[in-house]
């Protein structure tokens, strides 16, 4: 699965990247345009322009949703029987949720770094921006070990608290362990890529990304299915797959900041934790780690109180869980643009407020919303008129395809909606303007929390227990649509024009 925040698994699950951190990571290719005597702003807003911005994002954000769809469409396709194959898609969707805590843990320290590097490098001070990249890369290493060896020695009652049984079980256990020894490898290439784009170098951190993917999109179905004369193993070649992929992200990272790529050129001394440079990436990350873990809290609740004792209320075993992550794999591909799109928003909206042209700024984020509503509106189609189509194609099972049919129908009339979400919110924070943006999310997570659970319990006492996931997504329309009326409102009012940075 892909790492997070750069991978998506989606905004369904709340699993989305994390907007603050990546569109400071713009500030590197801002910074380009600098050194060479111009900015964004010196040319009106235009669908050329906003394609320039967002391309290398988008298709990076790609890239890492395919390692995440690779590893769900293995799993939904391993085992001799229906129930085989749910089974492993419903671990491989909890991991998801294990992949995306383990990111979060270090998501302060890529936040942070990639908003110093960046300042740094545009102020022509390579020496504390190398300090910086080499204290948090080591950070980063630590906080992955200790995560890995906690997930290793104590996998089985993690999963069990999440929710998975009988087989599900088995299977998570085994991924959790092999998955475990990956982490280290994915919180170093994490935030390794956040120092290099932060350092203005968003190339090779997509090189890297493309690599891990094809490596991850061979090795996964080859040890599963034993293609190549390898032995089939199961749920556990997709996880060496997986990890084979991000031990190869780690070491190219590392590789990359030894060689001194976009000017930062890390020796064994920089290695070194230095405290005041941590405490200083900290105390600039910390808000955005906060509204992750909050998110990821309100996800985890969902799964461990809706979605998994829906398979119990039913006598089935990982259906449901395997249903939601498929969905949510299929979702991915419809809000990706969106991402894209808001990436070049936010740094548009704060170049051309630094130009003093608040006219432009308005224009320039419209024109980003509109992009970003007409592609994700066009990806969601499938999703509504042939969803039993896209849910066969990441898991053979009949069962799991019923379960997530109509799910996957209310996730593709989410997407206008949620296109307005992330177009708002991204002009809002390229403003400077990040409260409300917060505001909404968690005021979003708390309604949709307060109608899963609702909508759930009556379902249940309608006599419908099958029909939790379908509760879920419901939570996560209403959530949806109720964050892009939230930042609308904010947007259309006008004072994020007049903030002061």
């Amino acid at each position: 699965m892909g790492s997070v925040p750069q991978e998506v698994a989606a905004e369904g699950a709340g699993l989305e990247p994390t907007l603050d951190g990546e569109a400071v990571a713009q500030a590197g290719r801002v910074l380009d345009y600098a050194r060479r005597g111009k900015t964004w702003a010196d040319r009106s807003p235009s669908v050329k322009l906003i394609l320039a911005l967002a391309m290398p994002t988008l298709v990076d954000q790609m890239l890492s949703a395919g390692i995440g769809i690779t590893d769900t469409v293995v799993a939904g396709h391993t085992g001799a029987t229906e129930e085989l194959r749910a089974a492993a898609a419903a671990a491989v969707g909890t991991m998801t949720y294990l992949q995306w805590f383990a990111g979060l843990m270090t998501a302060a320290l890529g936040v942070g770094a990639t908003a110093i590097i960046a300042r740094s490098i545009g102020a022509h001070r390579p020496r504390v921006a190398t300090r910086v990249a080499g204290t948090v890369c080591t950070a980063s290493f630590l906080v992955g070990l200790v995560v890995a060896a906690i997930f290793y020695v104590f996998a089985e009652q993690v999963v069990y608290g999440f929710g998975l049984r009988e087989q599900a079980s088995v299977y998570g256990a085994q991924y959790l362990r092999i998955m475990s020894v990956t982490i280290c490898f994915q919180t170093l290439g994490q935030i390794g890529m956040a120092c290099l784009r932060g350092a203005g170098d968003t190339m090779r951190p997509m090189l890297v990304t493309a690599a891990i993917t094809v490596v991850n999109g061979l090795a996964s179905p080859a040890l599963a299915f034993g293609w190549f004369g390898l032995p089939a193993m199961g749920v556990r070649g997709n996880a060496i797959g997986t990890l084979l992929a991000f031990a190869l992200a780690g070491l190219a990272t590392v590789a990359l900041l030894i060689s001194g790529s976009a000017g930062l050129r890390l020796r064994r001394r920089h290695f070194r934790l230095v405290p005041h440079v941590l405490v200083r990436v900290l105390r600039i990350g910390m808000p955005s780690w906060l509204e992750g873990m909050l998110l990821w809290g309100g996800q985890a609740l969902i799964v461990v109180l809706v979605i998994n004792p829906t398979d119990k209320a039913r006598g089935v075993d990982g259906v449901t869980m395997a249903a939601h992550n498929a969905v949510l794999r299929v979702e991915s591909l419809a809000f990706l643009p969106g991402f894209g799109f808001g990436m070049a928003c936010s740094a548009l909206v704060g170049q051309y407020l630094g130009a003093k042209k608040p006219g432009e700024a308005r224009h320039a984020a419209l024109l980003c919303r509109r992009l970003a509503v007409t592609t994700m509106t066009v990806a969601a189609l499938p999703m509504v008129f042939v969803p039993w189509v896209m849910l066969r194609l990441m898991v053979d099972s009949d069962a799991v395809v019923a379960t997530g049919l109509w799910p996957l129908v209310l996730a593709g009339l989410a997407q206008p909606g949620f296109a307005i979400a992330i177009a708002m919110s991204s002009a809002l924070r390229g403003a400077g303007e990040t409260v409300a943006p917060m505001m909404s999310t968690i005021s979003g997570m708390v309604i949709r929390l307060v109608l899963v659970l609702s909508t759930a319990a009556l379902f249940a006492h309608l006599g419908h227990a099958a029909w939790g996931l379908v509760a879920v997504w419901i939570a996560i329309f209403v959530d949806l649509n109720y964050r892009a009326v939230f930042t609308g409102i904010v947007f259309a009012r006008g004072k994020w024009m007049e903030k002061i940075v």
